[in-house]
């Protein structure tokens, strides 16, 4: 009975919950990793893979950018035979975007001791793979096929569980090892990746998709630095001017707070490909109402999840943080905030982004950015961990009505653009 209701719901309710799906397992193997880790090494050696993670999340970012992102915008409505060789080059750019990593990774090894540098090292040796799985997993949403994504997340996860359990009951539970074990089941699941999706990587041709989608993933690109890399840049200085203790408890927090970014993410990469297939038959109403409701619909999850966390007993967090929990309960409460704010714009930019004005999205993250930067290090120097969670909260919350004044300006251009091209092609055909 469940069953058959579930297969009477509306094509784009089942791609939105198989996407939301998708994204809970993928990052569901993420925190998993993190909480193992956690449990299984002491302080210091947390604050290490931290470093690492670090490092995977500007790598996974900037992939994203150049790789898959012209995929979503430009090419959710082409034939299949077109789809296929452009999904082809997309997860060829991820790869070399991976071996580009691979080696920046290994220069800091290089320059890096104890297990943070043996971290940055392991980290080198599976990227590639790593940014291949997650190349593949857009490829299947953006061609409005998430329930194939949730297959090969499935499948990087049965393995992974697997093999990090194995290496734990083994006692071989270093965070390199561990690292290794993660990157190399997300190697196995982008093979899966390839027979998914009929269709080789082809790294040859990401010159080509670069230059091709320069004029977006330019922009995308750009947005991504300026944010991430002054946000995960202001958790490398405060590891450098405080402690890894310091930055394990942000991290900390992070994990805890993973399933609202789960969420965010989910919504946003079901709603860009959705959006863009509607936007030519959206009205100005259209794109408010629903960018404002996803905005507060996300929100409102999301502070629900914080506050179950802040109200819980102390056990529930020493069970997932074991020892770091302590330093993780410091932050809790900005990181709600932090969460509840970055939940607000979700809505907002999947809206701009399914318009094609990317652009504009950077006027709301420069000075975000920005903020992040200096008042997230502002804050670990006059009140460590605590000080930078209330300063990363901070530059979240002040742009807020930055983007509802985006939305409203451009839903207006928008469908008078495509009004105006609509009333062209018909004289044009009369």
């Amino acid at each position: 009975m469940h069953l058959g209701r579930l297969l009477r719901l509306p094509p784009t309710a089942r791609r939105a919950g198989w996407n939301l799906l998708d994204q809970v397992i993928s990052a569901g193997t993420n925190a998993a990793l993190s909480f193992i880790v956690a449990n299984s090494v002491d302080e210091t050696s947390f604050g290490g893979f931290a470093v690492a993670f670090t490092v995977f999340s500007l790598a996974i970012g900037l992939s994203r950018a150049f790789s898959t992102s012209p995929l979503a915008i430009r090419f959710s409505d082409v034939p299949e035979g077109d789809y296929r060789a452009a999904a082809g080059a997309a997860v060829g750019t991820a790869v070399t975007m991976g071996l580009i990593g691979s080696v920046l990774a290994l220069v800091g090894a290089a320059l890096v001791d104890g297990v943070a540098g043996q971290s940055l090292l392991a980290l080198a040796v599976v990227l590639p793979g790593l940014l291949a799985q997650d190349a593949w997993r857009y490829v299947f949403i953006a061609a409005g096929r998430p329930a194939a994504a949730v297959v090969n997340d499935g499948a990087w996860a049965v393995v992974q569980i697997a093999a990090v359990v194995a290496l734990v009951t083994a006692g071989a539970s270093s965070v390199a090892l561990l690292i290794v074990a993660w990157g190399v089941s997300a190697a196995a699941a982008a093979l899966l990746g390839v027979r998914q999706g009929r269709s080789w990587p082809h790294v040859r041709r990401a010159r080509s998709w670069l230059r091709d989608h320069r004029d977006l993933t330019g922009y995308v690109a750009a947005e991504f630095a300026t944010l991430q890399f002054l946000q995960q840049g202001a958790l490398l200085v405060i590891a450098t001017i405080g402690s890894l203790a310091t930055i394990g408890a942000l991290r900390g927090a992070q994990v805890l707070l993973g399933p609202v970014a789960i969420l965010a993410v989910a919504a946003f990469g079901f709603a860009v490909p959705e959006l863009s297939r509607q936007r030519r038959r959206f009205n100005r109403r259209q794109w408010l109402v629903w960018s404002g409701s996803m905005s507060l619909v996300v929100a409102l999850l999301g502070l629900t999840w914080g506050l179950f966390f802040l109200l819980a007993p102390d056990v529930v967090g020493e069970t997932l943080l074991g020892s770091t929990w302590p330093g993780t309960q410091t932050v809790l409460v900005p990181g709600i905030v932090q969460s509840f704010s970055a939940a607000l714009g979700v809505g907002f930019a999947s809206a701009l982004y399914a318009m094609d004005r990317a652009p504009l999205t950077m006027i709301v993250h420069v000075p975000q950015a920005t903020l992040m930067f200096l008042l997230g290090v502002g804050g670990a120097v006059l009140h460590g961990a605590q000080g930078a969670a209330w300063g990363f909260a901070a530059a979240f919350t002040v742009v807020l009505p930055i983007w509802g004044f985006l939305v409203v300006r451009e839903a207006g251009r928008t469908v008078e653009r495509f009004a105006r091209e609509a009333a062209e092609e018909s004289a044009e055909s009369a």
